[in-house]
């Protein structure tokens, strides 16, 4: 339990505490309760921000938005959408098969494919200037979950934000006219049969945008530049592919590239001797809890074949992502392909890597990699 003077927000790391405070009802992930915080100001920013959708609206229960949408996500639901999944991460793969020289793996892999993912399970055209837009603006606005923001960014942030749910709401009126075999259309019918408005029923699409794009890229990108570090683990799933749903979870404990996630007090409360005030910013941290050596045996050992149980890269209880198994399927197809159009003899420019990050995110703007001649 660290305090952060100057950011004035509380850093935990024990895995346990994590844990915890993911499921404590005395915390939630509803910013509006940050003693910061900062209403939207760009014109319209508040029809689509102002409430937002998977926030509880009683602490400690799941939110309607997550019930509306967990039914789609289920297992059962991802799985029929791996073929759709596959063939996106396919029309990328297909483009590094037998290259040769330093290939940015960010830019021609991790970057475009969660967004034309995402994009293909709502229903978005592909290969069109609608998915370009699209892939653009979910980028800008997945900085709405971090809570320390500039002026310059938050409002940008903002109009990106406005635009894509304008477009969203075009695309919802169009399902409820014409449906089809995609999420939006479910969603729709889903929100109709409720009640549920069409400007609710965008935000819900929304927040499945902003949850979907940036962190699946961030968590493809240090994988693979795990695996590049590790050439034995990388050539260990080459032969036992088998090892890949596994491997992913790994990957995802050794180095997610997510700091932490934002929870903000509701009230005064004590946790090991510190006092947390109404108000607060609390920032629950994965990469501390995932090397926390009470929760992961040798935690600073990369292991493949790692019993992790303890995982909490996608939350716990009611915070548990509602996306998870579109994202373990998406990192999964996307570390099998990796593994053909990777030659053996591939090898990373770590000192070439450029790095940035805002918040809670620290990103790796290009990972090049050299496929050799």
């Amino acid at each position: 339990m660290h305090w952060i003077p100057g950011l004035d927000v509380w850093f935990v790391t024990r895995h346990e505490d994590v844990k915890r405070l993911f499921a404590d009802p005395r915390v939630t992930a509803d910013p509006r309760c940050y003693e910061r915080y900062v209403a939207p100001t760009e014109p319209g920013a508040e029809r689509w921000l102002a409430d937002p959708p998977f926030i509880a609206s009683k602490p400690g229960t799941p939110s309607r938005a997550r019930r509306l949408v967990a039914p789609a996500l289920s297992p059962r639901a991802v799985a029929a959408m791996e073929r759709g999944i596959g063939s996106v991460v396919e029309q990328f793969a297909a483009r590094l098969r037998k290259r040769t020289g330093i290939i940015d793996l960010v830019a021609e892999f991790t970057k475009p494919i969660p967004g034309a993912v995402i994009g293909r399970i709502l229903g978005v055209p592909p290969k069109s200037e609608d998915e370009a837009r699209f892939h653009k603006l979910s980028r800008h606005m997945v900085r709405s979950v971090n809570p320390i923001l500039t002026e310059k960014k938050r409002r940008k942030t903002e109009r990106a934000t406005i635009e894509i749910c304008e477009y969203l709401l075009e695309l919802v009126h169009e399902r409820r006219e014409r449906p089809r075999k995609d999420l939006i259309s479910d969603l729709v019918q889903r929100c109709d049969a409720q009640g549920i408005s069409s400007e609710a029923s965008v935000q819900i699409i929304s927040g499945l945008v902003s949850a979907g794009t940036e962190t699946i890229t961030l968590a493809a990108t240090r994988a693979l530049r795990t695996l590049l570090q590790h050439p034995d683990h990388l050539a260990q799933l080459r032969r036992s592919r088998e090892l890949l749903p596994g491997a992913v979870e790994e990957l995802l404990r050794y180095d997610m590239g997510l700091l932490g996630m934002p929870r903000y007090v509701l009230e005064d409360l004590e946790l090991r001797g510190r006092f947390l005030r109404k108000g607060q910013l609390v920032v629950l941290s994965f990469m501390g809890a995932h090397r926390d050596p009470r929760a992961f045996d040798r935690p600073d050992h990369l292991d493949l074949r790692r019993e992790t149980k303890n995982l909490i890269a996608f939350g716990h209880g009611h915070h548990h992502c509602v996306g998870a198994n579109v994202a373990r399927s998406e990192l999964r197809l996307m570390l099998d392909a990796a593994l053909e159009f990777l030659p053996e003899h591939a090898h990373l420019q770590e000192d070439q890597i450029r790095w940035g990050g805002f918040g809670i995110l620290d990103r790796i703007k290009s990972l090049p990699v050299d496929f050799g001649t």
